[in-house]
């Protein structure tokens, strides 16, 4: 009997083990791991159709987007979940303002979907398988520094194409339709959702700064201009701006493929003659070296012939007995033909060499850099063409401006950069980009001369940069290079920091078929600084 009873007990209680597991079991799978069994059932009763790519941003210093800063709506239709096409299609047609014919066929064909962007807001509640999507546009019509950012397609331009596989995550957006447990029909009451997969979304932070930026493209929009525009911070190096006209529609690539209007050319960073900004090189050499003194004094005489070749100032004017500074002010070419002969071609190419005019940055977009002539072209005459930047002289709008912020950085060369870090979607910096070490070209005191001397172009009664004043103070030095002696066409350039007192940014303006720097860049340069200086 006792056997007996303890077999009952040990039923009972095995029975009471099994539903107290049976009953923790069910509690673990629909309490704390309901969500997780519920979503697995709910996906194995969803289609899902890809809809758009996500794609990391391009932000500026400030981690403000140049990317993906506007959202544009279109309306979705499912062909499978409509019950009646003809209705769907007008619908649609209104709304897209398209042909409903085209919109009817096209719901009638094998279609997951079909996607039209909405032109027209109607009221009322749409009916099943149709809804409405605000998307995200990698470009939008105001969208800025199109040069750098580049884009991305069929095919890849700029930084779009530098970084393109940290940008491309693989992440995607994509429509969840509801189906039966076949996985053949859709259920119609249920209606769809926006999917969006977890992958890691990585952007780049570079030193563009989207107000400046903003600014020199608006000024140089105004006045209609052919040509590019840089301004670099003077104690990093980092680019703050980086403009090139004609501009393009990164929406629209195609239309410019048979241009010749160079809408894809980025002015900045190509090559150009420099004219008499060069001389900021020449007097650099012939200070740095000492092979000439502030009292020397030239004869500015109008022309000036070496072997045969004449060489001539603009309009052929004379300034008479003048010194390097008056010289530089005025940009007499005859008095610095006279200092380059002085100096020597070896120290000229060998102070423009140190200021970085042949020296690859690495900058992270298709960039040209300058060229300078062999030291055997600069014999006899072609040291007349070195010593005003003519010839086989040839610098970029962005070297023009690094020239400049070295020498307002006392004489110190802070590489020019332009991306900083490879960030997350929250701004965390995922990973630093490290910058070129910076190094002397010249001696603070000679900085300084050279400092005042380019305060004078835009202060002297007679120099050539007047145009260029701000009220903070400006400093630079004009540009005319010559195009065509006999049709009397220039590039027009100015190159200069602001404010003069304590030097922030370095500024250069590069106007194509221009005239004078001093008529057409020198105003420029002064509207670009005393916006940027509001900041």
């Amino acid at each position: 009997m006792e056997k007996r009873n303890y077999r009952i007990v040990f039923l009972r209680m095995a029975l009471s083990i099994l539903m107290v597991t049976l009953i923790f079991r069910l509690f673990y799978i629909q309490v704390i791991k309901g969500d997780f069994y519920s979503q697995k059932a709910v996906e194995q009763k969803i289609r899902s159709f890809k809809i758009s790519e996500k794609r990391g941003e391009i932000y500026d210093r400030n981690m403000i987007p140049f990317t993906n800063r506007e959202y544009k709506e279109y309306i979705f239709a499912i062909p499978k979940m409509l019950t009646d096409k003809e209705k769907a299609a007008k619908i649609i047609s209104e709304i897209a303002a398209v042909n409903y014919e085209n919109v009817l066929e096209t719901l009638q064909s094998e279609k997951d979907y079909v996607k039209y962007e909405v032109k027209v807001n109607l009221n009322g509640k749409l009916p099943a398988g149709i809804f409405k999507l605000a998307l995200s546009q990698r470009y939008s019509q105001n969208s800025l520094a199109r040069h750098v950012i580049g884009y991305v397609g069929d095919k890849k331009m700029g930084l779009e194409d530098t970084f393109d596989g940290i940008l491309n995550s693989k992440n995607e957006d994509s429509i969840a339709v509801f189906t039966d447990g076949n996985n053949t029909d859709y259920i119609k009451g249920l209606g769809v959702r926006l999917k969006t997969s977890e992958k890691e979304v990585l952007g780049i932070k570079t030193t563009l700064d989207y107000h400046i930026q903003k600014t020199v493209e608006d000024v140089l929009d105004k006045n209609k201009v052919d040509g590019a525009a840089v301004v670099i911070d003077i104690k990093t190096g980092d680019i703050l701006a980086m403009a090139s006209r004609p501009n393009f529609d990164q929406n629209n690539i195609q239309a410019y493929l048979n241009s010749s209007n160079e809408e894809f050319i980025n002015k900045a960073v190509s090559q150009y003659p420099p004219g008499s900004i060069f001389k900021i090189v020449v007097a650099s050499a012939a200070l740095e070296y000492d092979k000439v003194d502030l009292q020397d004094t030239f004869y500015c005489s109008g022309g000036y012939d070496i072997n045969g070749v004449v060489f001539h100032d603009y309009k052929k004017e004379s300034h008479g007995v003048i010194n390097m500074v008056k010289g530089f002010a005025v940009s007499c070419n005859t008095t610095f033909i006279k200092i380059g002969q002085i100096t020597g071609a070896k120290n000229i190419l060998e102070m423009a060499r140190k200021f970085g005019i042949e020296s690859d940055d690495s900058l992270p977009i298709p960039e040209q850099i300058g060229k300078l002539p062999i030291l055997s072209d600069t014999y006899g005459a072609g040291i007349g063409n070195l010593s005003i930047g003519q010839g086989d002289v040839l610098i970029t709008p962005l070297q023009a401006a690094d020239v400049v912020a070295t020498i307002a950085n006392d004489g110190v060369r802070n590489i020019p950069r332009l991306v900083t870090a490879i960030v997350d979607e929250n701004g965390k910096e995922i990973k630093k980009l490290s910058q070129k070490k910076s190094y002397r070209v010249i001696s603070k005191n000679n900085a300084k001369i050279l400092k005042e001397m380019m305060r004078q172009v835009v202060i002297d009664p007679e120099g050539t940069g007047k145009r260029a004043e701000t009220i903070y103070g400006s400093a630079g030095k004009t540009g005319s290079a010559e195009v065509s002696k006999e049709l009397n066409i220039y590039h027009a350039w100015f190159t200069g920091f602001v404010p003069f007192d304590e030097p922030k940014y370095a500024i250069s303006i590069f106007v194509k078929n221009g005239d004078t720097g001093g008529t057409k860049a020198a105003p420029l340069f002064k509207e670009i600084a005393e916006e940027i200086m509001k900041y």
